[in-house]
């Protein structure tokens, strides 16, 4: 081999000294600094080898090789700059202190990273409120011990209670009495004691005061107070027994508040306990709109919360949001996690922590260690550890294309690389300076990483085009909300977060005491009608000996009872009851235990934020739908744009959850007036297909409108310009492979292509897609 080097000045320095003053300089730099003042002879210079001196000599003669060795380099160091080999002596190596590690395969699996907190399921947590005033008289659970489902949580003396008590047994005392003057009537008026018109008036009273008891058992029922004492006392009306009213828990779980102590008094509605069941726990995930698309149901995700740094949590995503926060616009995802009953939750809502959705199957590939890597212009390379004797190291430079960073790894995705190769890893900055090349060029594996296209720069139709912001809009008709008409508790909830409900489904149901006392209403109402159709048949039936007066006022109650019934039942159907339960509710007359809240229309839940037990106002919104199968795009357009918009106009749409793909649209509408704050106009557009991605509402877009006709010009896509301050240079591809960045000035753009004015001619070969890459690439050169 023909050895071409730098010429050191030869020095005459004992043995020992030789060996032991080159390991004074343990920093390269220190070494480089030493070898960039040796002087230089250009005369031999060679055009294939640069032999370059890094420590100090061993020795000046040249060390020959023994039999079967090769020979050492003869300054510290042999760098061919065209094959990418380098050889180092052992004591060049040692004063870089050049190290190496083996790589080796690794679990690379890519991921989005975002933020998560712990919320409670829907129906696992619950407040528990009294729905008569009261003093607490017996508290028999304290905040931290667990319950089950039914448990008395508390007891309270109510003098509504004993009121309900009264009007039971005085109900059933009347109706006692009623049925004996009855039978009593009956005996007599058959042995024409006494009139017809009198046992028809007893048998009146018997009607009455039974729909009196019907009622009051209607009244205790719907306070969900023993069954068995209402039977008593309706068997034993003279039998007084004190009552209590039992606060029972809804749900099983641990009792987490609690302001109460015997003697209290609480008013109706209070909310007297809360109860938390911890045996799972949902996952909110906080997920930028831009990688939205990126993200299904059914995906892995890990969890590492701020409360337990060292535990990771597996989950996966078993539900995704239907809309995007109107502040952060931040898409929503849920995963649900369970606590080990066995022991003390380890998950309590209000917890946060970092998310890591997964996006990919997990692979077993090869990584390198993140200070292996070396830039040279877009390049990236790592010197691989050839071979290592006694005497000297050979490297090799790979070039190599890189992934995701895997803690202190890069992901590999292409070169040649294998388990078991040593790469440097200390030192690798300071060797690989050595081949840079200082000019731009791209290996094929490069191109490939980066996306790169190179094109023929070519004449376009081009038409000039106004870019206004946008958001996803789902129409007014298309979005509901859903409501409790009356007043009361929240009982059940029987939907779920984003699903998918039709038009008339239940879902949740509301305690109500308006709800009891509307339905006691058509009771009596009816039962009031029925009596009043009664009578008229017994008149009828008793002929002449009653008068058409008597006749004439029952036929008036009758029509006034119905009128009355034929409104409560239009007002319990207003709220959300069917026709044939409020047939059922006449015909059997027990009272329905809870208001239905009823979705308006078919579509998808899109917010709830409430929890059993919470009580809501009459017209309070509990849910909101959203039908999202048709969707419009509203666009802002600013008040000096305005005159270059019309309707018909074609429009671009990009949704910033997927960016690169437009969809096409119309301008439909708009709105024709002026925003005093903002200063725009609103403009809305139909698109003619649907994107790749789903439309959320509230998602942000970007307009491009076509405002002039099309012609023909020299232009690039704009993907092809890069900007540094206000110049704009686009990549140009030269003979020799290499890229030069090439100084333009732009024309007209649109939202697709953009004007090349001078700068490019027609032909040359220009790279369209990997120009920021390539930006960096030359940064880096500088």
């Amino acid at each position: 081999m023909k050895s071409c080097l730098h010429n050191a000045p030869q020095q005459t320095l004992p043995r020992a000294a030789a060996a032991v003053r080159p390991r004074k300089h343990t920093k390269s730099l220190a070494f480089a600094d030493r070898f960039d003042t040796a002087p230089q002879s250009e005369g031999i210079m060679s055009m294939k080898y640069q032999a370059l001196l890094v420590g100090l000599l061993l020795t000046t003669a040249i060390v020959l090789a023994h039999e079967g060795h090769k020979p050492l380099p003869t300054r510290g160091m042999e760098v061919n700059s065209e094959t990418g080999r380098m050889t180092l002596t052992d004591v060049a190596r040692s004063i870089l202190d050049v190290q190496t590690t083996e790589i080796g395969p690794q679990n690379v699996s890519p991921a989005l990273l975002a933020y998560g907190t712990l919320v409670s399921p829907w129906d696992h947590h619950a407040l528990v409120s009294t729905p008569l005033s009261g003093r607490i008289v017996d508290l028999l659970v304290t905040p931290g011990e667990t319950v089950h489902a039914g448990q008395v949580l508390a007891a309270l003396e109510s003098p509504d209670l004993e009121a309900l008590q009264l009007e039971v047994r005085s109900a059933q005392t009347s109706l006692d009495l009623a049925v004996r003057l009855f039978a009593s009537t009956e005996v007599a008026a058959k042995s024409g004691a006494i009139p017809e018109v009198r046992l028809i008036e007893a048998r009146n009273q018997v009607q009455l005061h039974r729909a009196a008891v019907e009622i009051a058992r209607a009244k205790w029922r719907s306070l969900q107070l023993p069954e068995e004492d209402l039977e008593q006392m309706l068997r034993s009306p003279a039998d007084p027994r004190p009552q209590k009213l039992s606060l029972l828990s809804p749900i099983s779980g641990t009792v987490t508040h609690s302001d109460l102590s015997v003697g209290k008094v609480v008013n109706a509605r209070e909310h007297l306990f809360e109860v938390l069941d911890l045996s799972k726990v949902w996952l909110k995930v906080g997920v930028l709109e831009k990688d939205l698309s990126r993200v299904s149901v059914g995906q892995s995700l890990q969890l590492r919360l701020t409360a337990w740094p060292d535990l990771t949590l597996d989950a996966t995503v078993d539900v995704l949001g239907q809309r995007l926060d109107p502040v952060t616009h931040l898409g929503t995802v849920w995963a649900t996690l369970s606590n080990n009953p066995s022991v003390s939750p380890l998950l309590i809502p209000g917890m946060s922590g970092q998310v890591a959705l997964k996006i990919g199957d997990v692979t077993a590939g090869i990584a390198v260690p993140a200070d292996a890597v070396i830039r040279d212009g877009a390049e990236r390379f790592v010197l691989v550890e050839q071979e290592r004797t006694q005497a000297i190291s050979t490297f090799q430079k790979q070039t190599v294309a890189l992934g995701q960073r895997v803690g202190p790894y890069i992901e590999l995705r292409a070169g040649s690389l294998f388990p078991g190769d040593r790469v440097v890893t200390q030192g690798s900055h300071q060797l690989g300076g050595y081949f840079t090349q200082g000019v731009l060029r791209v290996s094929d594996e490069t191109a490939r990483d980066i996306g790169l296209d190179v094109q023929p720069a070519a004449e376009t139709a081009l038409s000039e085009t106004i870019t206004v912001d946008g958001i996803v809009d789902v129409p007014p008709a298309r979005r509901t909300i859903a409501s409790a008409q009356l007043g009361g508790t929240i009982a059940r909830i029987l939907t779920d977060r984003a699903q998918h409900v039709q038009a008339g489904q239940v879902l949740a149901e509301i305690i109500s005491q308006e709800f009891q006392n509307l339905q006691l209403e058509l009771l009596r109402a009816h039962l009031d009608a029925e009596l009043q159709q009664e009578v008229i048949t017994n008149l009828g039936e008793a002929g002449d000996a009653i008068s058409q007066r008597r006749l004439w006022e029952a036929e008036a109650k009758l029509q006034q009872a119905s009128g009355v019934r034929a409104s409560l039942r239009q007002r319990l159907l207003i709220a959300g009851v069917n026709a044939s339960q409020v047939a059922q509710l006449e015909s059997t007359r027990e009272l329905m235990p809870t208001l239905p809240v009823i979705a308006p229309i078919s579509g998808v839940v899109m917010d709830f934020d409430k929890i059993l037990g919470h009580i809501v106002q009459p017209d309070e919104p509990v849910f909101e739908i959203h039908d999202l199968s048709a969707i419009w795009i509203q666009g802002f357009v600013s008040e000096r744009d305005l005159a270059q918009v019309e309707i018909g106009q074609t429009v671009r749409v990009r949704l910033v959850s997927d960016a690169s793909e437009p969809v096409t649209g119309t301008v439909v509408r708009s709105s024709r007036t002026i925003g005093t704050e903002d200063r725009t106009t609103s403009i809305w557009v139909e698109l003619k297909s649907k994107p790749r991605v789903a439309m959320l509402h509230n998602m942000m877009a970007r307009l491009s409108i076509e405002t002039t006709a099309a012609r023909k010009r020299l232009a690039v896509p704009r993907s092809a310009v890069v900007r540094e301050g206000i110049r704009s240079y686009v990549f140009v591809q030269t003979e020799d492979g290499t890229f030069e960045r090439r100084l333009v000035a732009l024309g007209i753009s649109n939202d697709l292509f953009v004007e090349v004015t001078r700068g490019l001619s027609v032909g040359d070969l220009t790279a369209i897609a990997g120009a920021s890459a390539l930006q960096t690439g030359y940064a880096a050169l500088k």
